[in-house]
């Protein structure tokens, strides 16, 4: 198991190394947006399930909340 776990943690360095920074930071936002609506459907009563959105609509609402002064 320890090995399979090495193996893996070296596939995803080699692959995100070769990724542009956004493409990364799209597919983290993308596998966590996965995890959480998993968790939404293995435990319905434990939390809130959130309508998932896209990564385009958050890097808009962040360009958004960015410019709005304080």
């Amino acid at each position: 198991m320890d090995k399979f776990a090495l193996l893996l943690g070296l596939s995803m360095i080699a692959l995100v190394s070769g990724c542009s920074g956004e493409t990364a930071k799209r597919t983290a936002y993308e596998t966590l947006q996965n995890v959480r609506e998993q968790e939404c459907l293995n435990y319905p009563s434990a939390s809130d399930c959130v309508k998932r959105g896209s990564y385009d609509d958050y890097q808009r609402q962040r360009k958004e909340l960015e410019k709005a002064p304080d």
